[in-house]
């Protein structure tokens, strides 16, 4: 499967406390009438209440959205975080980016060039809520055995010296009243990148709050146990 980068990842899946989940805590975008938004423009936002704080990327929470932290197996690096809403996923992305802007719309053209040219894939340029998106459909064989396509629809926005890249899978990335819910997280993303020199394209690495590394390390351990107690298992 191409779609964008290839990348030995392992999703986890973090239980947040239940006041982020409460309708009062949902923060709206005021500064704009439209986000993401970078840092700057919202400063006097308090994070502590109504967001997944991970540094670079601050993402509202919402009720019935679940949420998880895309990481690298071999870095041990949280480059992702995706929001999980009915059978549908948006994932968010955050990377350094020059002052002329522009990033996305050469990564969109990359990745159309790289999809367009695997067997039997479909790739289309729609005009959506964000600008430009592509829509990708990639031959896959379903869980029971027919087959099948998977399905992903790209979005780009470029802020001040950072670019976000969206990506939506599920029944959201084809119907558009499915897609409200996490195009409207999108929209109240907020980018701090710091002001630290980086090169374009870089990633911006996410740090997840204390609480949310201590879920996943306990993830990482019962991992562990339940592959040696299977290890055991064929040993026997």
């Amino acid at each position: 499967m191409l779609f964008g980068r290839n990348r030995n990842v392992q999703a986890e899946t973090v239980v947040l406390p239940e006041h982020l989940r409460d309708p009062e805590d949902a923060p709206a975008a005021d500064e704009r009438l439209t986000g993401p938004f970078d840092i700057s423009e919202v400063e006097t936002r308090d994070f502590s209440k109504g967001y997944m704080d991970l540094g670079a990327i601050k993402v509202p929470m919402r009720k019935k959205v679940s949420y998880r932290l895309e990481q690298e197996q071999a870095k041990n690096k949280v480059f992702a975080v995706s929001a999980v809403h009915d059978n549908s996923t948006l994932q968010i992305q955050a990377f350094a980016a020059p002052h002329s802007g522009g990033q996305w719309n050469e990564i969109r053209q990359e990745m159309f060039d790289q999809n367009k040219s695997a067997k039997g894939a479909k790739v289309t340029t729609e005009e959506g809520e964000f600008g430009k998106e592509l829509l990708i459909r990639i031959p896959a064989e379903l869980p029971d055995g027919r087959k099948g396509e998977r399905i992903a629809r790209f979005l780009g926005v470029d802020g001040p010296r950072w670019m976000i890249r969206a990506m939506i899978m599920g029944k959201a990335a084809l119907n558009q009243d499915q897609a409200a819910l996490l195009y409207d997280i999108l929209k109240n993303t907020v980018i701090d990148r710091g002001e630290q020199p980086l090169p374009a394209r870089q990633m911006l690495e996410l740090t997840p709050p204390e609480n949310v590394q201590v879920a996943m390390r306990e993830a990482a351990a019962r991992r562990r146990q339940e592959a040696k107690a299977q290890q055991q298992a064929k040993q026997n």
